[in-house]
């Protein structure tokens, strides 16, 4: 019998040669070969024939297919087609950017144990066999798979890691980020890192002044950290950002620092937070514009926090607001390296970001409520004129914004931890929508009261007003229709002029004025407004409707000094007494120090207080020391450094023994803090330890 063509045509062509040698071919004649290796893609290079890098890939994504299911392509028959078995297509994604990317189609239902063979397949066909003590492990959302997991139904992607054992699998290692040999830092260096990390909660800042630290380098900013590998590599810019936290979200344990060149870096403060950028050297040395940057920041940073998934952060880089010293900048500018930015994020995108960024940041203690709370959740500007970090949390502060604005005027709102008042945008943002919206009524109320002839109507069902004419008396309502005297400031009188209703209610003015001699009798006039003011209960101290404080008795004002402390002077006639007004008056020379150290003891001033007052104290002992004799201690005890305290110089005369203790152990907790050696301690807790420890010493002797 003749051959058919079919057959002709396979005995011609090398693919139908090598379909017959093979075993493992299931479908029968060389025909059937060519056909079938025409159906599943496995030509192979002939007569020095070489396939581009997509083709090969292709063919080798299709032969993984063919060794993962040998019966894949035992249903093609001559004259029909079956249709192929559904598969699930796997993207694997190495955690080590050393590491391959690859793609498998499985079947559903399979193992993660399959996965691990077909690595080890795909390095052994690339020239690197994987040695069989090495442990393998897979990631889906943060999640360790098992080996007898399941895979996914749907197409995913997984993310793996190779290790030497399984113990070293999540151990955190340390390079320098231009070594490409990537050799391990100093053991020293490295001990210090995981132990900060591990036990003590680092955060990013913490490891740059470690490493600067252990360098000797001066400037921590110059210390460029890296994620190598991970879900999210790149740059670590958060100085606040839990290194713990990049590890168990975005599953990198392989840090690399380098030291960058003197300020080859820009510092970025916002939303009560602090970054670090480091250019590419090009744009170091070449420059970049602030659109460039700003275009940066908003791929790089704003949008690439999140723990997993798509960011929802919807700012455009455009509506990134820098500032520099207090001036925005244009986009057209250049960057300077070195300085510090304040970056502003309007409308929800700060609200956005700082959900999103909330799983990196550490928690901190709220002032008011006392609870912890995320570094998020924390306020990080109270008003644009505070020079201090907020220590209350938002929605202690919304509270605080709607209870001052319930008692006090709407411009007279302050900040709780400083007397800087809150201004619109303070309140804006600081404040809920229904406790602004009443503000902006009040704020608007009073922006129209100040234009010359603008009336509100006198009506209590509405709420409208106008600018109306001086020259008459009526004032009609465009909204409503209403009409009122300006006069009397009443609904108009129909049918009578001002003069007849004088006239009518001349018994009425009588009254009038004998309520207002009642009310001058039994009240004090305000000395800011002289607005009367009645006392019916409380205390002497009086804060008038214009914020002016005073005293009700003899009038004295209430005033603060610069730390924000109230006081008042007042008069010798008066009952009232301010025992501290002689410490916390900055005009007062002649303070008594045993009323100091006695309210430093009791805990009643803050650090900075204490070091402010300390060197007034200095200066005046300095001053009283330049003549001392040879048995007295002057300015030569005070060494190298002539702002230390050596509480010995300020003994006075009248001093007693039993007090001597207590002077030199407060002296010293309030040196410790002047010159900046506390180390995370609350001078104010050693304070109270040392006044109970004096005052149980006292009832001993006594």
């Amino acid at each position: 019998m003749a051959p058919s063509k079919d057959s002709k045509r396979g005995s011609k062509t090398p693919e139908s040669n090598i379909s017959n040698s093979n075993p493992s071919n299931v479908n029968g004649g060389g025909g059937n070969a060519s056909r079938d290796s025409r159906h599943t893609g496995l030509f192979l290079p002939l007569f020095g024939l070489r396939l581009s890098p997509r083709h090969k890939r292709r063919v080798e994504t299709e032969r993984d297919r063919t060794l993962s299911d040998p019966d894949r392509h035992s249903h093609l028959r001559r004259g029909r087609v079956t249709p192929p078995a559904p598969t699930v297509d796997v993207e694997l994604k190495p955690l080590d950017d050393r590491q391959l990317n690859m793609k498998f189609a499985l079947r559903p239902g399979s193992a993660v144990a399959k996965l691990e063979q077909l690595i080890r397949r795909r390095y052994q066909d690339k020239g690197h066999p994987i040695a069989t003590t090495a442990y393998l492990a897979f990631y889906v959302d943060g999640r360790v798979l098992n080996p007898e997991d399941v895979l996914p139904p749907t197409s995913s992607k997984i993310w793996y890691r190779m290790s030497r054992s399984s113990a070293e699998i999540d151990q955190w290692k340390f390079s320098q980020y231009k070594d490409a040999s990537n050799q391990p830092i100093p053991p020293e260096l490295a001990t210090q890192l995981v132990q900060a990390i591990d036990t003590g909660g680092a955060t990013v800042g913490e490891l740059r002044r470690k490493i600067a630290a252990f360098m000797s380098i001066s400037d921590p900013d110059r210390v460029l950290l890296v994620a190598r590998g991970g879900t999210r590599p790149g740059q670590l810019q958060g100085d606040s950002w839990v290194v713990s936290e990049i590890k168990r979200h975005w599953l990198c344990c392989w840090i690399s620092y380098h030291i960058v060149r003197t300020n080859a870096y820009a510092v970025i403060n916002g939303l009560g937070r602090r970054y670090v950028y480091h250019p590419e050297s090009h744009y170091y040395y070449d420059g970049m514009s602030i659109r460039r940057w700003q275009h940066h920041l908003d791929t790089r940073l704003f949008r690439n926090v999140r723990s997993r998934g798509k960011t929802g952060f919807n700012a455009h880089w455009s509506e990134i607001t820098l500032t520099l010293n207090d001036t925005r900048v244009s986009k057209t500018t250049r960057v300077c390296w070195g300085k510090t930015y304040e970056v502003e994020l309007h409308g929800q995108a700060a609200k956005i970001f700082s959900t999103e960024e909330a799983w990196l940041l550490p928690d901190e203690a709220c002032s008011v409520c006392l609870d912890s709370k995320n570094l998020s959740l924390m306020a990080y500007k109270v008003t644009s004129g505070c020079n201090h970090k907020p220590t209350i949390c938002n929605a202690c502060l919304n509270q605080w914004v709607a209870s001052e604005l319930e008692t006090k005027m709407w411009d007279r709102i302050k900040c709780p931890e400083c007397p800087k008042p809150l201004q619109f945008a303070d309140v804006q943002r600081n404040a809920s929508k229904s406790v602004f919206k009443r503000y902006d009524e009040l704020a608007t109320r009073a922006a129209l009261g100040n234009i010359p002839n603008f009336r509100w109507c006198k009506s209590s069902k509405c709420n409208s007003g106008q600018i109306d004419d001086v020259r008459c008396v009526r004032f009609k309502c465009k909204a409503c229709k209403n009409s009122h005297c300006i006069k009397h400031d009443v609904p108009w009188h129909s049918g009578e002029t001002c003069e007849e209703y004088d006239k009518r209610n001349t018994q009425k003015k009588k009254d009038e004025r004998a309520s207002e001699a009642e009310i001058t009798k039994s009240s004090k006039q305000c000395p800011s407004c002289n607005k009367a003011v009645h006392k019916f209960s409380g205390c002497n101290h009086i804060t008038c409707i214009c914020s002016h404080e005073w005293c009700y008795i003899c009038l004295a004002p209430f005033q603060r000094n610069e730390h924000g402390f109230l006081y008042c002077r007042h008069k010798p006639e008066c009952t009232e007494r301010d025992p501290f007004v002689d410490l916390i008056d900055p005009q007062n020379a002649n303070a008594d120090p045993r009323t100091f150290f006695e309210a430093a003891n009791h805990g009643l001033f803050p650090p900075q207080f204490l070091r402010n007052r300390l060197r007034v104290v200095r200066g005046r002992a300095a001053r009283h020391h330049l003549g001392a004799g040879a048995n007295e201690p002057g300015l030569e005890q005070m060494g190298h450094n002539p702002n230390r305290l050596h509480p010995d110089m300020f003994l006075p005369p009248w001093m007693q023994e039993a007090d001597r203790g207590m002077f030199a152990g407060v002296a010293g907790i309030a040196d410790h803090v002047a010159n900046g050696n506390g180390n995370g301690r609350d001078p104010m807790h050693d304070l109270r330890v040392l006044a109970q420890d004096m005052r149980a010493a006292r009832r001993e002797r006594a």
